[in-house]
């Protein structure tokens, strides 16, 4: 008979991000027009794809690999080729070059790990790498969130709070990282505390208009914490994967 932690991650894993085919057919793309921007260069997976943190239907991230740095003038060159070849629009960030979501296209940030523009590095991978709690920890964390009225939960967020409440715990299962998690945002985070684990996180920088924001969003995630914690069918009556879903929906 499976345990809760065995139904939880097959329920969890259902909903795990694969590439489509149009999303490998977009990388062909990316790969040939950053290469005629970049002679040399390489693009890959990154942010949460790389991470194994990606649920179906998250956005893109792909970081582009060189051996001279970026320069500024060759990001808008590049912003120029893709809306050519694309037909898409395309935005210079501070950090990134992002094709922003338009109808079934989902939205894409191209990073650069050599620039010569900025001197913060890109989101560390190995937290992650090889961490299939942590990763199923963060995917549950999104699809607790979603379609609950919740306010957005960034995928860097639910990724630095599950690091945060792993660290020195050794390798939990991933139900009961999840759980922890649940349980701090539900009765002992404040809103000083979720900022001193998310400020150090924050990419490319922390953002002070969040600061305010901070209370009242957590208020939401508290509420929607503790009634998930009581909700039925709890964990050590569950008999079957679906009761995850039912679980983590309600």
């Amino acid at each position: 008979m499976s345990s809760p932690n065995g139904y939880f991650e097959a329920w969890i894993n259902q909903s795990a991000y694969r590439p489509t085919q149009q999303d490998r057919e977009l990388m062909v793309q990316l790969s040939e027009i950053t290469r005629q921007v970049l002679p040399g260069s390489q693009v890959r997976w990154a942010g949460s794809q790389a991470k194994g943190t990606a649920i179906q239907g998250s956005d893109l991230d792909v970081c582009v690999e060189s051996a001279m740095p970026v320069t500024e003038a060759q990001r808008r060159d590049l912003r120029a080729a893709l809306q050519r070849a694309l037909g898409r629009p395309a935005v210079v960030l501070s950090h990134a070059v992002r094709l922003p979501a338009a109808g079934s296209a989902r939205k894409v940030d191209i990073a650069f790990a050599n620039a010569a523009f900025g001197s913060r590095p890109l989101p560390a991978m190995d937290p992650f790498r090889d961490r299939r709690a942590r990763q199923a920890a963060v995917r549950a964390l999104k699809l607790w969130a979603s379609g609950r009225g919740l306010p957005h939960l960034p995928g860097w967020v639910a990724e630095a709070l599950v690091v945060h409440l792993d660290a020195g715990a050794g390798d939990l299962p991933p139900l009961d990282l999840f759980r922890r998690v649940i349980g701090w945002l539900a009765e002992r985070a404040t809103p000083g505390a979720i900022e001193g684990v998310l400020r150090p996180a924050a990419f490319p920088r922390w953002n002070e208009a969040w600061s305010p924001q901070l209370p009242g969003r957590l208020t939401a995630f508290q509420n929607h914490a503790r009634a998930l914690l009581r909700r039925s069918p709890a964990p050590e009556t569950w008999q079957s994967a679906e009761d995850v879903g039912r679980w983590l929906s309600g």
